[in-house]
């Protein structure tokens, strides 16, 4: 009985000191889409403020207007009298005149499946760099065709509540920096993405980097309203 006891407590003790499993990027990304999933649909008066660095500031610009969301991909942006629609990467512009618009992004994310963390492992290459209470960090290289001035993205996830708090990027321009920072609010026991703000580049000519810095916020946010289908119908 004490060679059984002994040998009980040895291997409680080893259970104990035995490390956690490593978890995978997807199952760790699949808990923030989780998360993301719990808002159907968002509606909020949204300001836009933005400044561009070709040499020195080109100063701050402000856009101003009204942004709706509807899980799980369709997006819909009044802005300073301009109409944006889309659905995943099928993007249609109505402009304050009244003249319609298809829009291409180039060298942007692919967002064929729709905007929502599921975006993550479908656009990068992943590597899990931390998995522990003080933070996830997750290390995405574009797959090829997704990027063409980013080397890699180091997403930053609050391991509590699954959130995207920080995005890092390495851009292929040294002398230009990426970070954006994710702002939530907890509305109605649901945590929602309220806005953000940072430093990243723009192309010009699809090969010149520029750098911008911008801040994207909302206020008077509503989630889970039941907005219909044809608020985000742009008609053509």
């Amino acid at each position: 009985m004490l060679l059984i006891a002994c040998l009980t407590a040895g291997l409680m003790q080893a259970e104990a000191q035995a490390p956690a499993p490593k978890r995978s990027a997807a199952a760790i990304i699949q808990k923030v889409n989780h998360n993301f999933l719990k808002i159907k649909d968002a509606a909020a008066d949204i300001t836009l403020d933005y400044s561009l660095f070709l040499f020195g500031c080109s100063g701050l610009r402000r856009m101003q207007g009204k942004g709706y969301f509807k899980s799980p991909d369709k997006i819909k942006a009044e802005i300073d009298g301009v109409t944006y629609f889309a659905i995943g990467n099928r993007i249609r512009k109505i402009d304050e005149k009244g003249k319609r618009f298809y829009v291409k992004l180039l060298y942007a994310l692919d967002f064929t499946p729709g905007f929502h963390a599921r975006l993550i492992p479908y656009n990068f290459y992943l590597t899990v760099l931390k998995d522990d209470q003080e933070g996830i960090v997750i290390e995405g290289t574009p797959k090829p065709g997704i990027l063409k001035h980013v080397r890699k993205v180091i997403f930053h996830i609050d391991p509590q509540n699954y959130l995207l708090r920080k995005l890092d990027l390495d851009l292929t321009d040294r002398n230009l920096s990426g970070s954006i920072n994710i702002d939530y609010e907890k509305i109605d026991g649901i945590w929602a993405p309220v806005g953000f703000e940072g430093t990243s580049a723009v192309a010009l000519n699809s090969n010149f980097l520029i750098g911008i810095r911008i801040k994207l916020y909302g206020k008077n946010i509503k989630i889970n309203t039941g907005l219909p289908d044809k608020l985000f119908d742009p008609g053509f």
